[in-house]
Parts: structure tokens; C-alpha cells; sequence
């Protein structure tokens, strides 16, 4: 077992016993996945449910972090951590009481919105960005009070700035880009990017095409520049991988999670071609254990390999230990 620590900030992934194992052997240290996207309360906690089960059927090779020692303990047994991942408020519909609940089950990441408005805060493919709500205040102060991470993915700028600002611990945006390397709806402007830094937030660097240079052919070399020009303005401890990699899902699944329950319309999301398909991925980053060949990809296109080695997993941790 070798010692890198190497966490992948967020993965939607249609895990099978070989995915699993295949993530294993090549070196995950945990992996914050995602268990929903638009999901009510009740299916929700089936969620959760599931995904007890699911690790606890494969606890030789699974653990459930609930603290970031946790992670560390996975790592000394040789099994992969999984951290449990809200896409979206909509599992507490209007009920701030819900956030306890949720994080008594293990929830440590909850973004504030998913695309739209939420009652919390605005979403990034709103005309118009609300910023945080009052409701959105006071679910911030309880997620900071737990120790539940608030994530900005999928917010909008001004929502952006005003979570960054009122939460009493730093914030996340687990699985994004910068908007100067690739622009996106979903990806961040430079005045959200350092006032992150300024509040010691964290991003995660997306590999979802549609957030990359050149979508499905970008090249590692750009990634790595981009990662170059990130470290001189938020410095080298605030970034991490938020891969963003939807694996074994069938098509139907990317048009669910554009359209849920919101609209009766056909909505495409970011594909400009309007493609009902997955869009290809990078092939330097196709599956979970890839991340540990994206070091020496890091390396060879000029990053310091201890900068490496901590982008791929120990800033990560040293965020997470920040907050459980």
C-alpha cells in the first residue's frame, strides 16, 4: 500500500462490485459521492439507506466517513472512504430541522441549489442570482454548526459571494473550473475564485466535459496549465479534484438530472448541439482510478510534485478536517 493520499471531491457514479474493486486496487482514498440530485425528503432517506446497505455488502473494501478521521482509518485498513453528498436543498424542502436529520445519517456535503432557485438561494441558470435567502442564512449557520459542508456547485455568482461571505467556515465548490480557462454556465468567474481564496474556501477541478477546454478532447496539458494559473491566484492548499465523473449510467440518467421534476419541457443543459447523451469524457480521466495517474500527468506538464500530490487528495483532507 502505497502512502498518497488521493480523495476525489465528487463522483456520480453507478457503482457495481468490479467498479468498486477496480477503484481499490488503484489507490482511492475515499470519494465523495453523490446520492442526490432532486430527490424529496422521503426518497432521500431511501438514499441513504441504500448506500448504508451497498457499504456495508462491500465493507471489506468500503467505509462510511462520517469524520475525517474516518478517512485516515480507511487508509490504514486498505478500504475506500465514501462521503456522503447532497446535489441539491431540495431534501429539505422548507424544514431546517431536516439538516440535523440528514447529517445524524452521515450527509456532510449539501449544495445550496442545483441549477435553479431554491427557497435558499439562486441558481447559476437563473436570469436573475436572489443571492441567499433568509431561509438560506439560517441552513448555513446550521450546517456550519454541525460540521456539514456548504457547497456553491451550481449556485450562481451573487449566491456565490454571499455564502462565501456569511458562512462562519470556509465553503466549497466541490466540481467546477475556472470561467477563464472554459466558458460555462457552470463555471467561476475570477472575483467569486478569489474571494474564496480571501475566506480560505476550496475548489474541486472538474473533468465533466462540458466544464473543459475543448470538451471531451481537452488536453492534459491545458488542464495543468489551468491548475498552474489557479495556484498563483488561490494558492496551492484550496484545490483539490471534484472530477464530476458520471460512470455506467444509461442516457435517460444525464437527461434526468437537467430536467427532474422541474419541467415538462425538454431542457439540454449545457449541450449547445442538444444532445441527449452523456458527453464523451477525457480519455486521461475516464474512471475513479485514473486520479492516480492524473499526479504523474500533473508532473510532467510542470506542477511540483508535492503541489501534486496534495491537488490529488491531501488538501482535500486538510479542508475536510476543517469541518468533521
Amino acid at each position: 500500500m502505497n502512502n498518497n493520499i488521493l480523495i476525489d471531491g465528487l463522483e456520480y457514479v453507478n457503482w457495481t462490485r468490479d467498479l468498486f474493486e477496480k477503484a481499490h486496487a488503484g489507490g482511492l482514498t475515499a470519494i465523495h459521492t453523490t446520492l442526490v440530485y432532486w430527490e424529496d425528503t422521503k426518497e432521500s432517506f431511501d438514499k441513504i439507506d441504500y448506500w448504508d446497505n451497498l457499504i456495508q455488502s462491500n465493507s471489506d473494501i468500503l467505509v462510511h466517513v462520517k469524520t475525517s478521521s474516518d478517512i485516515l482509518e480507511a487508509k490504514k485498513a486498505n478500504k475506500i472512504g465514501i462521503i456522503y453528498g447532497f446535489q441539491n436543498s431540495a431534501p429539505i424542502a422548507n424544514d431546517i430541522f431536516l439538516v440535523e436529520k440528514f447529517f445524524n445519517r452521515g450527509l456532510r456535503f449539501m449544495q445550496l441549489t442545483y441549477n435553479n432557485q431554491t427557497p435558499l438561494a439562486g441558481g447559476c441558470y437563473e436570469k436573475h442570482d436572489s443571492g441567499v435567502s433568509r431561509f438560506g442564512e439560517m441552513v448555513i449557520e446550521e450546517m456550519n454548526r454541525l460540521g456539514m459542508i456548504v457547497d456553491l456547485s451550481h449556485a450562481g455568482k451573487q449566491t456565490c459571494l454571499d455564502a462565501i461571505n456569511f458562512s462562519k467556515k470556509p465553503v466549497a465548490i466541490s466540481h467546477a473550473n475556472p470561467s477563464s480557462f472554459h466558458q460555462s454556465i457552470r463555471n467561476i468567474d475570477d472575483k467569486v475564485l478569489k474571494q474564496l481564496a480571501n475566506k480560505n474556501g476550496f475548489i474541486g477541478l472538474s473533468l465533466y466535459p462540458y466544464h473543459l477546454k475543448n470538451h471531451g478532447d481537452c488536453k492534459l496539458e491545458d488542464f495543468s496549465e489551468m491548475i498552474k494559473q489557479l495556484i498563483n491566484m488561490m494558492g496551492e492548499d484550496s484545490i483539490g479534484i471534484g472530477s464530476d465523473l458520471c460512470m455506467n449510467w444509461p442516457d435517460s440518467v444525464v437527461m434526468w438530472m437537467r430536467n427532474g421534476k422541474w419541467t415538462k419541457k425538454i431542457d439540454y443543459g449545457e449541450s449547445k448541439d442538444k444532445n441527449a447523451s452523456w458527453p464523451k469524457p477525457v480519455s486521461w480521466y475516464s474512471k475513479p482510478e485514473d486520479l492516480s495517474g492524473l499526479i504523474s500527468g500533473m508532473i510532467s506538464n510542470g506542477i511540483n510534485e508535492k503541489i501534486a500530490h496534495k491537488i490529488a487528495g491531501k488538501n482535500w483532507l486538510n479542508f475536510m478536517e476543517s469541518h468533521f
